[in-house]
């Protein structure tokens, strides 16, 4: 690989989850790791760099001009800049010696998720106009078929362009290959929650599948919802979810066909109006559920605490911890002691954390996970199917770092 005197367009993960009512990041992790990506492109020395993101969901025109300060902290000896735009001839004005241009949230244009004709797009033909270029695709969470973490960088592989794994993306595809073979060798525990409902109920049953060993231990929404699957009133907590009721069916065959092997929460801590109780699962109806009950952290610390030299994977929270003031409050006491128990060091366990989600509990929490990803479903399916999946272009490119 040469990037000497290349201008670099680099797509990163820098999706960060913020405080909306200060503003105020509650974790920087990727944007510390595309500061890694930039850093590995001047030390192969680049001209300049061009930083490619998405940040929030469609359709939701979040920006990414508050991650450039944090950018320039870390880059003191390089010129940050923010384009303002996702693309155009305003961005090809700005390349520049040692020129580090962040783009607007790939995100902000339909045509990232719903382009009929890519090299019509207006993200390819600006690209395209990039003197001496070099695409290093270093979003770890390459699963998504968009235009700028995929199609594009596929078409210019087809056309002849050099196009790279970066240190963040080769790191995770080296890391992915390592933890299916820990899984293989190890018992293991799964302990999964989050907001994210056809991400968990596709790869949970391909998890188990694959790693007979696996035991799952649910929370958060994701188990909110398993109750729902086995026709208990979960009440307004059905609200959580938009359209995901399409699932129930594949939730219930998937209790059914791994039984025993997923553990579901047997009380919860939700929120009746008037405050904080505890409530059995029979009563979930009757409040909104905050986090795991004590009786389930009680469980999921004995089954732990039972096993010794055990891998443990934690994607997703057990609760609401964005809304919990301290780890001793509910939303985020559940994770707080669950994973308290994962660390001790007399059970010998692995510790694995995958998912913006997780790194932000753990970071909040004071853990140092054994092996973590900001990556969560891309990585899984990494994990489950190959350490190319979805990348099986890439393969012959790769770069090792």
């Amino acid at each position: 690989m040469d990037l000497n005197g290349k201008n670099v367009f680099a797509k990163v993960d820098i999706n960060s989850s913020f405080d909306e009512k200060t503003g105020a990041f509650r974790d920087v992790e990727k944007i510390l790791q595309a500061v890694r990506t930039i850093k590995f492109a001047f030390d192969n020395d680049a001209r300049s760099v061009i930083v490619a993101s998405h940040q929030g969901d469609q359709g939701k025109n979040e920006t990414l001009k508050n991650h450039v300060p944090i950018m320039q902290l870390h880059l003191p000896h390089l010129k940050v800049k923010f384009a303002g735009v996702r693309a155009g001839d305003d961005v090809l004005n700005m390349l520049d010696e040692n020129a580090v241009i962040v783009l607007e949230n790939t995100r902000a244009d339909e045509e990232e998720w719903n382009s009929n004709d890519i090299k019509q797009t207006k993200m390819y033909k600006m690209i395209k106009q990039i003197p001496n270029l070099v695409f290093l695709k270093d979003d770890p969470a390459s699963h998504r078929k968009e235009l700028t973490t995929y199609h594009i960088p596929k078409t210019l592989h087809e056309e002849g362009f050099q196009v790279f794994t970066g240190p963040v993306l080769q790191e995770d595809i080296d890391l992915a290959e390592k933890v299916s073979k820990i899984l293989e060798e190890t018992d293991s525990f799964a302990i999964l929650g989050g907001k994210k409902l056809p991400d968990q109920l596709e790869i949970l049953p391909q998890m188990l599948k694959k790693f007979p060993r696996m035991r799952a231990m649910l929370g958060g929404l994701f188990s909110v919802y398993m109750e729902r699957a086995q026709g208990k009133n979960v009440g307004d907590n059905e609200k959580l979810w938009k359209d995901e009721d399409k699932l129930l069916e594949s939730a219930k065959t998937m209790i059914t066909e791994f039984n025993g092997r997923i553990m579901l929460p047997t009380d919860y801590c939700i929120n009746n109006g008037s405050g904080f109780v505890c409530a059995p699962v029979k009563e979930l109806h009757t409040g909104k559920v905050i986090d795991i009950g004590p009786d389930t952290i009680l469980k999921y610390m004995e089954t732990l605490g039972s096993a010794k030299n055990a891998s443990v994977l934690v994607n997703g929270a057990t609760g609401f911890y964005e809304a919990a003031p301290s780890v001793n409050e509910p939303g985020m006491r559940g994770a707080a002691h669950v994973y308290s128990e994962a660390f001790d060091e007399k059970h010998g366990h692995i510790v694995m954390g995958f998912g913006g989600d997780s790194m932000a509990l753990f970071n909040r929490l004071g853990f140092k996970p054994h092996i973590n990803s900001s990556s969560g479903k891309a990585f899984f399916k990494r994990v489950i199917y190959g350490p190319y999946y979805g990348l099986e272009w890439l393969k012959k490119q790769e770069i090792k770092v």
